[in-house]
């Protein structure tokens, strides 16, 4: 009987971990987005907010059990960290994930799918919109910084950055070509960052500046030399994780 009720509880620890969907935004080359399940026959963004599952391109170690991202998908990625934020904007192949090509996108945020999050941080911002093959990361500690509110108005409003790259003549970012996962030290800035951030921009082949949005009032656009501790974002799931997996046993046993 014993041995029964443990084999049963299986499926609904398994449902638990499924919950807990962690991104990480490392750089250019590692890196995840939200995207509909691999069985999901519907393939619409707004329609899979709910139960979007965690894609990483390159290596996060902190997106525990994260899918990976299809080949050729990613098309360029503009990655920015500055002491308020980090993110990556740039360009997608929307038939390479099996997108809806046509699909004006949705977004994901620690909403929706629900218990979801980006490690390091309280909070993100993460819309796909096939529709005009554009995608949009943001992790931030903040409402202002990541504002989940608006997001009818789209990526380049939520998130201003860089979202140029080969549809529109532009540079691939920071991402480096055919998909390769070898670090690439490039990295995207605005242009109202400080004197070393010129000079990492410079070194960086980003595309012109009318490719790029300018950063939210109040917004620290200084590229920083922070170290962000990755665990810590990790840290809060981890144990709601195991109290939930635990409760789940024991209520199921003790019935």
């Amino acid at each position: 009987m014993l041995f029964s009720k443990l084999i049963a509880v299986v499926p609904l620890i398994a449902a638990a971990v499924r919950a807990q969907q962690i991104a990480e935004v490392v750089d250019a080359n590692n890196f995840c987005v939200f995207l509909p399940p691999p069985d999901s026959a519907n393939r619409n963004i707004a329609d899979t907010e709910w139960n979007a599952q965690t894609y990483c391109l390159g290596n996060a170690p902190n997106a525990k059990g994260a899918n990976k991202l299809a080949d050729g998908f990613i098309l360029s990625a503009h990655y920015v960290a500055t002491n308020t934020y980090v993110q990556v904007t740039g360009q997608i192949d929307p038939v390479k994930a099996k997108l809806n090509a046509t699909d004006e996108g949705g977004q994901m945020d620690v909403a929706a799918p629900k218990g979801s999050s980006c490690a390091g941080w309280s909070l993100y911002v993460n819309m796909i919109e096939p529709a005009t093959n554009t995608y949009c990361m943001r992790c931030c500690n903040d409402k202002v910084t990541c504002n989940r509110g608006i997001s009818e108005k789209g990526c380049a409003h939520v998130i201003p950055g860089d979202y140029s790259g080969p549809l529109n003549g532009g540079s691939a970012g920071g991402l480096n070509p055919s998909g390769s996962t070898t670090p690439n030290t490039n990295v995207s800035v605005s242009a109202s960052s400080s004197a070393s951030a010129s000079k990492a921009a410079a070194a960086s082949g980003s595309a012109s500046p009318a490719q790029k949005s300018n950063p939210p009032a109040g917004a620290d656009a200084n590229v920083s030399a922070q170290s962000v501790d990755n665990k810590s974002g990790a840290a809060g799931v981890v144990p709601t994780l195991a109290f939930t997996v635990v409760a789940l046993a024991v209520s199921f046993l003790s019935q």
